[in-house]
């Protein structure tokens, strides 16, 4: 799989890292962390300048993040009841996203995008809460750098032996306690405020 992404992305280049980015944000099938990985990886043999292969990624995905927060907002939630198995989304899953998203804004938009699935159905369960666009931006922006900055840098660091250290069961535990400590800080910090009022 790898080798094939490798040889589309060869040809597409930072169109492609574009294109596939902004289609992992819209939470449709795309293996998007590992054209990141690749992308570094290229980066580390000078075909890319990794700084603006970050830039052309960030911008992917916050168009892609827009566009899915925007479905959301103006088509609503019977639409995406009906049509949203298409991106994973089950009415079960859907309360339970709105759940965390209630109790949690920031919790759910930064630590919930790195969880499968659910980051698929964030930005239109988002869209659909009501929101602020603001608000959702700066907390999808803040997952995009981490997550971005995390494949990309692992792709050049790692070299060829970065996406077995990526699937790693070390690196998945390190990414549930990162999620972890984001939510406790978040839900502690909703609710020391609720006291407060």
């Amino acid at each position: 799989m790898t080798d094939k992404i490798c040889a589309i992305f060869g040809e597409l280049g930072l169109i492609g890292l574009f294109l596939g980015i902004c289609l992992e944000a819209l939470g449709l099938p795309f293996p998007g962390s590992v054209l990141l990985g690749v992308t570094g990886f290229l980066s580390r043999q000078g075909k890319f300048n990794i700084f603006l292969a970050w830039t052309v990624a960030i911008a992917g995905y916050m168009i892609g993040s827009t566009a899915a927060f925007l479905i959301g907002r103006h088509i609503g939630e019977p639409f995406m009841l009906r049509w949203g198995k298409y991106i994973h989304l089950t009415p079960d899953r859907f309360e339970q996203a709105k759940g965390w998203l209630t109790r949690s804004a920031p919790g759910f938009i930064i630590g919930g995008r790195f969880i499968p699935t659910v980051g698929n159905i964030t930005p239109y369960v988002a869209g659909i809460s009501g929101i602020p666009l603001t608000k959702f931006l700066l907390y999808d922006f803040v997952h995009a750098s981490l997550w971005l900055t995390t494949f990309l840098g692992a792709g050049s660091l790692l070299g060829n032996n970065w996406q077995r250290v990526m699937n790693s069961q070390w690196t998945k535990w390190v990414w549930v306690i990162i999620i972890f400590i984001f939510s406790f800080y978040f839900l502690r910090r909703n609710l020391v405020n609720k006291t407060k009022i």
